[in-house]
């Protein structure tokens, strides 16, 4: 009698060249430092949640390791940064060869230690390579070789910090090389804090790689378990995304393709993101769900060295749990199909929460692991209005056969990285200017002093945020015209102002997105204006040139489709109201520039408390409270900090315009597939 089910046999994946490496070491690593590994006391088992079997144990960093790396990136970083951008280049290939020859040990060190399937530990150091000769390429282009800017210096790229200022352990990070490679090309020194899910044991082996390739001892530092000790190195001033995954299923879409595409994503999420939010039309809803449910009983659990695992263990029994009791909790309705489990490790099986609402606690929060959380709605404008109703996605997947609506939906949507029709949802890698600044822009360093926030004006806010949507939604040129009227009003007056509104309206007229093209895709990078920003002005210039600090600043504000909130500082309100006047005489709308007034630190404070304000960016921040950056991260918001600079900053040809240009947006990365 025939069977009626075949079991599939054995196909794991061998993993004798990561316990090889394991093994050399004894099992035992620390943090490592200036070009070698350090033994380090009190080290805790890393263990397989496949297995529960312990792989290797690892000492977390002590103060006096942080000491020390710290010591040898300052070291470091000035000597790299002086090299030829043709010699970074090179020695970036020649860690990059390097990294490929350790393919399959670090794509094995990857699934033991994180439990992600094997396919998706090769797909993502796939990535990170295509980055990292990315940036090398970038140096060969010139890109880092800009006149007047120098690098950040000693940076920590990839960590994740919430409201506490803590790394989060339910985001998917990766090598993060979209980040790591260009800091280094840019000519900086970088500390990795690897996080619970990063994993610490192939962080390693890329340190290791590094330092066999060449890389100059302490520019690369790995630390395990001090990543809240470095927030307060220097960062871009951008906002780096994190949340759930978005998926959005029209009416028309391949509903086939849609359900094996997004199931297929809940045992690979994209770098950054936790969890998975689905918003779907009512018409297709039921046969959505219908296929998405049979699709996820299909699904392949076990082993993540099994080349045919879809879906791997969570990182540990807490998480599982944590999810198991969230389900049971849930006013929504649960399915999940219950495929083979294994008998041991941290596996659950996936499930779909369905009859949601936008109030739902699940939908506001997100769930990490494989749980997609459904709720439909009835017109695409509908989509877009519940899903920039939360904080913009770090990747979201758009399925539409429509290519009209595709594209509009996926312009107006606010997601890092946006796929139509697929879930290649990897984000590009930064631009190397994004980790260099004008010379005379330091980062801040606020002194150790409470500080009660003030009363904002919340009539200027709430104004200027009104005035925002229509202006954001008006072309480039048109922005730029206004700003080139403007310019022209102030010119008779106030020349050096009026040329940086000028070249503002230069830089938005003439902007483009990037286009990249390989067989069957492209991929688009554009730039989304990030809401509302509130600026405190430097110091250094209030006496000398304060109308020109304000152009300086405002010029790429407005350019890039913001509204603004101005603090002048004593003295020079009426400098800025003049500026506002020539603004909104040029065509500006009234009250997209608003004045605020009040003690720097007491009003830094009450800004970074507003939810409804996107960045807060303060000049001369030394008298500003060190608890600043915690209180603008509890409401999500994009803070930069710089000292006042030296006046050629604002006085000399240029200023911080590109930097100021690339800080008031937010990259957006589309995603486009074709083919028969």
């Amino acid at each position: 009698m025939a069977p009626n089910a075949l079991d599939r046999g054995q196909g794991r994946a061998p993993d004798a060249e990561a316990r090889a490496w394991i093994g050399q070491r004894d099992g035992a690593f620390g943090p490592w430092i200036a070009g070698s590994l350090r033994p380090g006391a009190d080290a805790t088992a890393i263990c397989s949640p496949a297995s529960g079997a312990e792989l290797a144990r690892l000492a977390d960093a002590t103060s006096a390791d942080l000491a020390d790396a710290r010591a040898a990136a300052a070291t470091a970083q000035p000597l790299w940064a002086a090299l030829p951008g043709v010699e970074r280049a090179r020695k970036l290939n020649d860690w990059a060869a390097e990294i490929a020859a350790r393919e399959a040990c670090l794509t094995q060190l990857l699934a033991l230690e994180t439990g992600r399937p094997v396919r998706a530990c090769r797909r993502g150091l796939s990535a990170a390579l295509d980055a990292l000769r990315q940036a090398a390429g970038s140096l060969l282009a010139g890109a880092a070789d800009r006149l007047g800017h120098v690098p950040l210096g000693v940076v920590a790229p990839g960590l994740s910090f919430g409201p506490s200022l803590g790394p989060s352990p339910d985001l998917s990070q990766d090598l993060s090389q979209d980040r790591i490679a260009p800091a280094l090309a840019a000519g900086n020194a970088v500390i990795l804090a690897p996080g619970p899910t990063d994993g610490k044991l192939a962080m390693l082996c890329l340190a290791e790689a590094a330092g066999t390739a060449g890389l100059p001892p302490g520019l690369l530092a790995v630390l395990s378990g001090a990543a809240g000790a470095l927030s307060d190195l220097a960062q871009p001033p951008v906002a780096a995304l994190r949340g759930p995954c978005l998926h959005m299923v029209l009416e028309d879409a391949d509903l086939d393709a849609a359900a094996d595409g997004i199931a297929g994503m809940l045992g690979d999420p994209p770098p950054g993101t936790a969890g998975h939010r689905l918003l779907v039309q009512e018409a297709v809803a039921e046969r959505v769900h219908a296929r998405l449910a049979g699709r996820m009983a299909r699904l392949i659990i076990g082993d993540p060295l099994d080349p045919a695992t879809d879906l791997g263990p969570l990182p540990g029994t807490a998480l599982r749990d944590r999810l198991t009791a969230a389900l049971a909790e849930t006013r929504g309705v649960t399915i999940q199909p219950l495929p083979r489990l294994p008998d041991r490790g941290a596996f659950m099986a996936p499930a779909l929460i369905t009859g949601l609402a936008p109030a739902m606690p699940e939908m506001a929060t997100g769930l990490p692991g494989p749980v997609l959380l459904s709720m439909t709605f009835r017109t695409p404008a509908e989509a877009i209005r519940l899903a920039n109703a939360t904080p913009p996605a770090p990747a979201a997947s758009l399925w539409s056969e429509t290519l009209s609506t595709a594209l509009d939906l996926a312009t107006r949507l606010e997601a890092g990285t946006v796929c139509v029709n697929g879930t290649e949802l990897e984000p590009a890698p930064d631009p190397l200017e994004l980790w260099q600044r004008p010379a005379g822009l330091a980062p801040a360093r606020p002194v150790a002093r409470p500080v009660a926030a003030a009363p904002v004006p919340s009539a200027a806010l709430t104004t200027a945020r009104r005035a925002q949507s229509g202006w954001a939604g008006r072309s480039t040129a048109e922005r730029a015209a206004i700003l080139t009227r403007a310019a022209t009003r102030l010119a008779e007056s106030a020349e050096a102002p009026a040329a940086r509104l000028a070249s503002a309206a230069g830089a938005a007229a003439t902007a483009s997105a990037g286009w990249a093209e390989t067989p069957g895709r492209a991929t688009l990078t554009r730039h989304r204006p990030l809401g509302v920003i509130a600026v405190l002005c430097p110091e250094i210039c209030r006496q000398a040139a304060p109308v020109l600090a304000m152009a300086s600043i405002l010029g790429p504000v407005l350019a890039a489709g913001n509204g603004a909130l101005l603090c002048p500082g004593a003295g020079a309100n009426a400098e800025a109201e003049a500026l506002i006047a020539a603004l909104e005489a040029g065509g500006m709308p009234k009250g997209l520039v608003g004045i605020v007034s009040g003690p720097r630190a007491a009003l830094a404070c009450a800004l970074a408390a507003r939810v409804d304000l996107d960045a807060l960016w303060c000049f001369g921040a030394g008298d500003l409270p060190e608890d600043l950056p915690a209180r603008a991260a509890a409401t999500g918001k994009v803070l930069w900090l710089s000292e006042d600079g030296a006046s050629e900053t604002w006085t000399g040809p240029g200023g911080a315009s590109d930097l100021f240009r690339v800080a008031a947006g937010r990259r957006q990365t589309l995603r486009l597939s074709w083919g028969a």
